[in-house]
């Protein structure tokens, strides 16, 4: 009986000694726990900043660098287009009419070649056998002119001046750019007596050729 009496004593005394070996923190050493954990959070939040602004600046970048490509690739690229589509000259025979085809970009164009359709009330022209003319014009200059003629018999010519007739002229020109891409312009044109000039009617700048 003596033993058990003494057993809860030695456990009160182990316990109690198990407590002394636990030194209590001051209220200084507290604080200062506190301001180094709160000081490492705050780290923790910096880094994660530095972290998301790193990948901001680089998709900044990224997106800096795509759209100073497409600037240049937009700027240093031929454009060809017509600058003037009329009728020149008439005999007893014809009527001559001068189209006129410029590169208004600032880069030569290579492989250029341009066709042309001369339609009357939808049909081709009369006495034509081919009515597509097709023209391997090669390199294209900047603001160079490149002139083009076709001939409309004088009954047709007379036919469309006096407004009995419609004529339609459609244009498809492809071209490379110094990097060898390709493009293509492609324009209707529809001839108005009253005015006797020819009006933009369509176009498109499409490679695949359906501007007929």
């Amino acid at each position: 009986m003596a033993e058990e009496a003494n057993e809860p004593d030695a456990r009160r005394n182990e316990d109690s000694g198990a407590d002394s070996d636990a030194i209590p923190l001051t209220v200084a050493e507290r604080s200062l726990v506190r301001r180094l954990s709160s000081a490492l959070r705050f780290a923790d939040f910096m880094a994660l900043l530095m972290v998301a602004a790193t990948g901001f600046s680089a998709y900044a970048t990224w997106r800096t660098a795509q759209l100073t490509n497409r600037i240049f690739t937009v700027a240093e690229r031929p454009y060809i287009g017509m600058e003037r589509v009329s009728f020149e000259t008439v005999d007893r025979t014809s009527a001559r009419l001068l189209i006129d085809c410029r590169n208004f970009g600032t880069v030569s164009a290579n492989d250029g070649v341009v066709r042309f359709r001369l339609l009357i009330d939808g049909r081709p022209l009369p006495g034509i056998d081919a009515p597509d003319t097709t023209i391997n014009i090669g390199m294209v200059t900047p603001s160079v002119p490149h002139p083009f003629h076709l001939f409309v018999p004088i009954k047709t010519y007379q036919a469309v001046r006096a407004g009995q007739a419609k004529l339609i002229l459609h244009t498809a020109i492809t071209y490379r750019g110094p990097d060898r891409r390709q493009f293509c312009y492609g324009e209707t044109m529809t001839y108005d007596d009253r005015a006797a000039t020819f009006d933009p009617n369509g176009g498109s700048d499409r490679c695949d050729g359906a501007i007929y």
